[in-house]
């Protein structure tokens, strides 16, 4: 499966955090959450929706076009209606963030159809380039108060950015080490990964662990979802108090990802069985992991994002054996 986010393959250290184990769950089947077939823009595959804000609208990329690998377009998904976000002068481009204000983040390709720039889209005013001329770049996050956050390469180096009114700015220390942007709360406080573990930043970086891993998602309280990237991989919740919560993961499960958290402390992502196959996961309150349904029985999905009334976003194969997947949401 395509996926626009970037998944860690890293060494093992040595853990300083303190970490407390949920108890033991069995995963439920579904988390009381139906999956929606969102569609794409011309009917044809593929699409993934990446993000989905508190009034129920979704973002994220399809296929447009036809032939073997045709181009993706950033879309926005709003009451049934599916509509290309367009480009920044070259073929193609995606979503992966958005405010309750409808503000929209993404990257696209110039008109050379190489460089890759993060993009800022306004209703009503359309995408514009929030990148430098020279380097690389991705939005990762918006809040509701206007600021930007992702990642961009310079020199051979990957940095984290903060864009406000403007004004792109570098989030990395003095010393020069990276830290990678991925989600950032309505207080400006980032969740992303510092020197390949899971980190904050407000101000300056905080370590949230001694364990290499990624923080991927950040709630306006401040809690953080991510994993660590360990023989076995295992997903956690950060606490904004200090509290490590290691999260119960689905029986035949390999690898797991988290994707997305919201005020309940709800948190979504993914697993891999030692097969191969995905399948879109959902935690409660309570860490009780729930195995969501695909658009078909035995299908393959992953969930990337959620809103505060636990609706979420991701992406669900067609059928059991085929490569075609499309963007989907769950929701009560």
């Amino acid at each position: 499966m395509k996926t626009v986010r970037r998944l860690l393959s890293v060494s093992v250290a040595a853990a300083t955090a303190l970490v407390v184990a949920l108890p033991a769950a069995p995963a439920s089947a579904d988390g009381g959450l139906h999956a929606v077939d969102l569609g794409t823009l011309t009917g044809t595959c593929c699409s993934q929706a990446i993000a989905i804000n508190d009034h129920g609208v979704v973002v994220g990329e399809s296929q447009v076009g036809t032939g073997e690998n045709p181009p993706s377009r950033a879309f926005r998904w709003k009451d049934g209606v599916m509509t290309d976000l367009g480009t920044l002068g070259g073929p193609t481009s995606a979503a992966t963030a958005i405010n309750n204000n409808g503000w929209i983040v993404g990257y696209s390709t110039l008109a050379d159809g190489v460089t890759t720039h993060a993009f800022l889209w306004r209703p009503g005013l359309g995408m514009i380039d929030l990148a430098p001329s020279t380097v690389t770049s991705l939005a990762s996050g918006v809040n509701d108060s206007g600021m930007v956050v992702g990642r961009y390469v310079t020199g051979g180096e990957l940095r984290g950015f903060r864009w406000v009114n403007g004004v792109f700015s570098d989030l990395n220390t003095p010393d020069g080490s990276g830290f990678d942007a991925n989600a950032v709360n309505k207080h400006g406080k980032i969740a992303g990964t510092h020197v390949s573990q899971p980190a904050t930043w407000k101000n300056g970086i905080t370590v949230l662990s001694g364990l290499v891993g990624e923080g991927m998602a950040i709630n306006d309280s401040g809690d953080v979802t991510g994993h660590y990237s360990l023989s076995a991989a295992g997903v956690f919740l950060w606490r904004a108090d200090g509290t490590v919560l290691a999260q119960t993961l689905p029986p035949n499960t390999a690898v797991a990802r988290a994707t997305g958290i919201n005020e309940s402390r709800h948190t979504v992502g993914y697993r891999m069985t030692p097969s191969g196959n995905f399948r879109a996961v959902y935690w409660s309150e309570f860490g009780t992991p729930n195995l969501l349904p695909g658009l078909v029985p035995g299908g393959q999905s992953m969930a990337w994002g959620m809103n505060r009334l636990g609706q979420t976003v991701g992406l669900a194969r067609l059928n059991t054996t085929g490569s075609e997947y499309h963007a989907v949401l769950w929701t009560r």
